[in-house]
């Protein structure tokens, strides 16, 4: 029998559960990322030591090592495209064997004449042909060897990240290609391979979020609907007030999907808009858009602060849509008799807009997330205020489309304020 005085400890709940999992999960995933990377840069020091007697042995049989072994070094070493690499080091090669040619016939001919027992012209211009013969067959050779053995060089970067590249595909964007060893284009295209797989891998992972986001609050309106329908369809027909509920709830819903569909819609728009530039005067436009919230009868008070003219050049519709997105979020979030003031100020930096309220403000956790798509601080509190958690994403969106930023700053419980700078 259990004790009256023990306690009783809770069971954690499956959303504590799943954090938990998730955190091990992620955890283990930085610690095998860690180790595989230590493990490549071992391979990589191992690939890079070579025993000595194995390099002098090459340089004795093979006399083009110290040639190949002087392309490594400059090639990790100095910052020169591969052409450029190439060409010197060819030229340095045949530029010694050609001064070696040279100085072997300047040598011989002085021998030959400076002799006490000079021989017979003919038979030694003979010995010189098949000599002549014999060195440029030399060096056709060298030339093809060092040709052959500098492209594989050059060309094993880039195999290497051709097999990195093939193991890519739609399940696996974790894939990136090791550094290379030199300073020319293979470096700066490894690199820009890596930052491309990595934005890759960021838009898959949005894309497989927005997914699953969207499903979810599209499938919730669709089940209120079902289910109101389903109870309407039993027995609701007989009962007014289960009738205007049902009917208050449907069309409540089915607004909703029509918001989450339009801001869906104008989100797929924006990535693909072509903007209509026009030159028009900020704070006029923003006044009317201020002046048309004071006459709809809202219980919030909204204040216009700007005076004097203040002209940009952007599109107008644009810019109208996103002030109206952060108003509406104001009301949405500031209580009956809080104070909303829109401002229009010019600074060296261009033209900027600030949207205040002193409704519930934003906890400093939710801050960094609050542009993301159907990110709600307080769902339910966002559901019961009629928020998609898309018109912020919109707002951003609209506002980088247009070359400029938004910030947002807040304390809760007094308040946010919302700027947007236009350059």
């Amino acid at each position: 029998m259990k004790e009256k005085n023990s306690p009783v400890v809770p069971e954690p709940t499956e959303a504590e559960i799943t954090a938990k999992v998730l955190e091990e999960s992620a955890e283990n995933k930085e610690d095998a990322a860690a180790t595989i990377k230590e493990i490549k840069s071992e391979r990589k020091e191992e690939k890079k030591k070579r025993k000595p007697w194995v390099t002098a042995l090459m340089i004795i049989f093979f006399p083009i090592t110290p040639f190949v072994l002087l392309f490594k070094w400059v090639s990790g070493k100095v910052k020169l495209s591969i052409t450029t690499k190439t060409t010197v080091i060819f030229t340095a090669v045949f530029g010694v064997l050609i001064t070696a040619y040279v100085i072997f016939i300047i040598v011989s001919v002085h021998n030959q004449l400076t002799s006490p027992n000079m021989e017979d012209v003919d038979s030694f211009l003979f010995r010189m042909k098949i000599t002549s013969v014999v060195l440029v067959i030399v060096f056709i050779v060298l030339g093809a060897a060092l040709g052959n053995i500098a492209s594989r060089y050059m060309m094993t970067p880039l195999r290497r990240m051709i097999d990195s590249i093939d193991k890519v595909d739609g399940n696996n964007l974790s894939t990136r290609l090791d550094p290379v060893d030199s300073q020319d284009e293979l470096t700066e295209l490894t690199q820009q391979i890596n930052e491309m797989l990595e934005e890759l891998e960021n838009t898959f992972e949005r894309q497989s979020n927005f997914i699953s986001d969207a499903s979810h609050e599209l499938k919730t309106p669709i089940s209120v609907i079902q289910g109101y329908a389903n109870m309407l369809k039993r027995w609701g027909k007989s009962d007014p007030a289960l009738l205007e509920e049902s009917i208050d709830t449907l069309l409540s819903e089915a607004e909703n999907m029509k918001r989450i569909v339009e801001q869906l819609l104008l989100l797929a728009k924006i990535g693909n808009f072509t903007m209509n530039k026009t030159r028009f005067d900020m704070c006029e436009q923003i006044g009317d858009v201020v002046q048309q919230y004071r006459v709809a009868g809202l219980k919030k008070e909204i204040e216009f602060d700007g005076s004097g003219e203040i002209w940009v050049e952007t599109d107008k519709n644009m810019l109208i849509e996103s002030v109206r997105a952060l108003i509406d979020n104001a009301i949405k979030y500031t209580p009956d008799g809080g104070k909303i003031t829109v401002a229009c100020k010019r600074n060296e930096d261009g033209a900027l807009i600030r949207v205040k309220d002193n409704g519930i403000g934003i906890a400093p956790e939710h801050l960094p997330h609050i542009f993301e798509r159907f990110y709600r601080c307080d769902k339910a509190r966002s559901r019961a205020a009629g928020s998609s958690g898309l018109g912020l994403t919109i707002t951003k969106s609209i506002v980088e489309m247009m070359g400029g930023k938004i910030d947002v700053t807040s304390v809760p419980d007094m308040g946010s304020t919302f700027t947007i700078q236009l350059y």
